[in-house]
């Protein structure tokens, strides 16, 4: 098993996604085998990453987790099979990044649209006064009416 923290910096993709280079990132990876002998991986992260809440437009501290278990697969039918069936697998040859696979598991995490949890005041108001376009109303009944005789 490891345990331990990875640099938020090095992690690129993510780093895209955040608003702000102050974010942490930890992890913990366990390599077992399953019943038919194939290598498989079951990690936790957790991250607190610097968001723009897209409702305000603040940027707010996100903290979040995931949890994930990867088969790897022993070849492109094996993947197939173990796909068709809803397991979460790969198929990979060479050398694996750790990293690479902790920031995707992180990436999926994160939400769609950021917001604040606690709520916050959104940043566009409905408009106060007339509806921009409120003399349509008049235009369509006009033509309605027109178009009937």
């Amino acid at each position: 098993m490891f345990t331990g923290p990875l640099d938020a910096a090095a992690l690129e993709r993510l780093k895209e996604l955040a608003a702000g280079d102050s974010g942490r990132v930890s992890g913990r990876l366990a390599f077992v085998r399953d019943e038919q002998g194939r290598a498989v991986m079951e990690g936790h992260a957790e991250a607190s990453l610097p968001l723009l809440c897209q409702r305000c437009a603040a940027v707010f501290q996100l903290e979040f987790h995931t949890d994930w278990r990867r088969i790897f697969a022993r070849s492109e039918a094996d993947e197939r099979d173990l796909a068709e069936k809803g397991a979460d697998v790969c198929y990979h040859v060479g050398l694996l990044d750790v990293a690479d696979v902790v920031e995707e598991e992180l990436m999926l995490a994160l939400p769609m649209a950021p917001r604040h949890p606690e709520g916050c005041e959104p940043i566009l108001r409905p408009a106060t006064g007339t509806h921009p376009f409120a003399g349509l109303a008049g235009l369509l009944k006009r033509d309605r009416r027109d178009n009937r005789n």
